[in-house]
């Protein structure tokens, strides 16, 4: 019977985490609609805009897809924590698939008890990351406009900041977390040379 007494407690102790956790992305939900959007260049919202709580410190990364032809602009925002506006870092980057030859090299004894050797050459695909965009490398700006050339996937990789301000102004109950709006945008882009 006295195991049972405390099985209450253990479990409001685990379960304290998951809805700290739960609290602070309910607090933090359609951030990016508070995000500053433009539609005087023309900007429409993107679906794939994302808003959520993050520990501050924490590198998050998300993946988006970009459509041949159209023009696209990525912003970061924090309305709740302007301390953190102007510090955010976030990279574009794409993994692309480069085909190499593997040259492999058996040895073996022939019919006079010779060593010999033979290499075989093998074809294989391998996938790096190619960093499209830095912000660090461009003044740390908050935003990127860019236009692509084929459908892509993209991976949004963004670094929120530690804030020196101490409490956060967001009511977020662990003070260390933000509010973060990534704002994903589109319109038609430029079509160069002669169209019939």
């Amino acid at each position: 019977m006295k195991k049972f007494k405390f099985l209450p407690v253990i479990a409001i102790l685990m379960l304290a985490p998951v809805i700290d956790y739960a609290q602070s992305q309910k607090e933090c939900y359609n951030t990016v609609s508070f995000c500053p959007p433009q539609k005087k260049l023309g900007f429409t919202r993107n679906m794939q805009s994302l808003s959520g709580a993050f520990e501050q410190g924490d590198t998050s990364v998300v993946q988006i897809i970009v459509y041949k032809n159209m023009e696209y602009r990525i912003s970061i925002c924090s309305p709740s924590n302007p301390e953190l506006t102007g510090q955010f870092q976030f990279k574009i980057a794409e993994d692309v698939t480069k085909g190499v030859w593997k040259e492999t090299t058996q040895t073996y004894l022939d019919e006079d008890g010779v060593e010999q050797s033979k290499i075989t050459r093998k074809r294989v695909y391998e996938k790096t990351e190619v960093v499209r965009y830095d912000n660090s490398n461009d003044e740390m700006s908050q935003d990127f406009i860019f236009q692509s050339n084929q459908t892509r996937k993209l991976k949004v990789k963004v670094y929120v900041p530690e804030s020196d301000g101490g409490e956060m102004s967001s009511g977020l109950s662990g003070s260390s977390y933000a509010c973060v709006g990534l704002l994903v945008e589109h319109q038609p882009g430029v079509i160069s040379g002669f169209n019939r």
